[in-house]
């Protein structure tokens, strides 16, 4: 570890090495936890906020340390995140006001201009031109995140102090392994939630004059498998370009339900961008997936927790299997004779 001013850099030696834990989230974290006991050293004594700590050639800031005292021992649990996470204090404060036309790469040139220390690598195609709207006065880190939508960077990858932004197609890699559940995977999760499902959204002109009557952009198949569930408006007060506004609203649709994809795995050869084949012969679920997180506690064996994209085409696979095992199910219960009312639910296919 060192020190905030860089003076001091010495090893941890007091580390449980049973705690330490690492989370990669695609886009959204990448931190290290562990437990250090206090052994009257340097080292521990430095184990507080914002100091660094490195893991597997990565420098990371310390933001929470919790002292502990149980039964004679002094613990320090800490909680440190990967120093990319240091430009969520750092600001780009001007403004280009109005709508101005930008490559990725004056885009970043622009939000960056304010800082030093950090580079910034482009990855893949993206070299698209798009307009952003009075695009300043921001975190850097909520600038990034305007430009990887706006140009469709799929992953932002720190690597220490260089941050690569890279298209889907860099990104990712098919391994053409499985997941095989009570093979390589002892433990599968599919959590389901219908709680986002957004298959209606009302578009509307909120001009002083309004340039046209509002109108509803609707998914009818999502609505008929699982009623109206509407969205966010749509709002515009510049014109009544109609292709744009339908396009927007069907941004913010979620036509099925979300499907949460957890597997703990036994082996360690598993990557943030990796395709795998998630196979759960129980069920006859066979599906497509990308590791999009990944929870691993390197020091004990068979225990990284990989999450996996959530897709439409995950929910139609294992929604079908559930399907076609129900309807085996009611096959088996009509030729022993046994005859009562069950519901069924349909198939569903990608367009709905």
């Amino acid at each position: 570890m060192r020190s905030r001013d860089q003076s001091t850099t010495v090893p941890v030696q007091s580390l449980d090495f049973s705690t330490l834990q690492t989370t990669w989230e695609k886009n959204n974290s990448y931190q290290i936890e562990f437990t250090a006991y206090d052994d009257d050293s340097l080292a521990f004594s430095l184990l507080t906020v914002e100091n660094s700590v490195f893991w597997n050639g990565q420098e990371y800031i310390i933001k929470q340390s919790t002292d502990g005292y149980s039964g004679g021992v002094h613990t320090l649990q800490i909680t440190a995140t990967h120093v990319f996470y240091q430009l969520n204090n750092r600001r780009q404060n001007d403004v280009q006001k109005g709508d101005v036309s930008y490559t990725i790469q004056s885009a970043l040139q622009f939000l960056t201009s304010p800082i030093q220390g950090y580079t910034f690598n482009v990855v893949g195609n993206l070299n698209s031109t798009q307009t952003l709207t009075d695009f300043g006065n921001c975190s850097i880190a909520d600038g990034l995140s305007t430009i990887a939508s706006s140009f469709n960077v799929y992953a932002i990858v720190p690597d220490n102090y260089m941050v690569n932004l890279y298209s889907e197609t860099s990104w990712t890699n098919d391994v053409h392994k499985q997941f095989f559940y009570r093979n390589n995977t002892s433990d599968v999760q599919l959590q389901y939630d219908s709680s986002t499902i957004v298959n209606r959204v009302q578009v509307v002109s909120t001009n002083d004059t309004p340039q046209f009557a509002p109108f509803y952009v609707t998914d009818d198949e999502s609505i008929k498998q699982w009623g109206v569930r509407d969205g966010e408006r749509v709002e515009n007060d510049k014109d009544n370009n109609t292709d744009p506004n339908v396009a927007t609203a069907k941004a913010k649709m979620v036509t099925v339900p979300s499907l949460t994809l957890t597997v703990t795995v036994q082996e360690n050869d598993v990557h943030m961008g990796d395709i795998w084949t998630l196979v759960i012969p129980d069920s006859g679920i066979t599906t497509k997936v990308q590791v999009v997180s990944i929870v691993d506690t390197p020091f004990l064996k068979n225990n990284m927790q990989v999450t996996l994209n959530n897709t439409m085409q995950n929910f139609l696979d294992s929604f079908n299997a559930n399907s076609k095992q129900l309807a085996n199910i009611q096959i088996q219960n009509k030729n022993k004779g046994v005859s009562f009312n069950m519901w069924t639910v349909g198939k569903v296919t990608e367009n709905g």
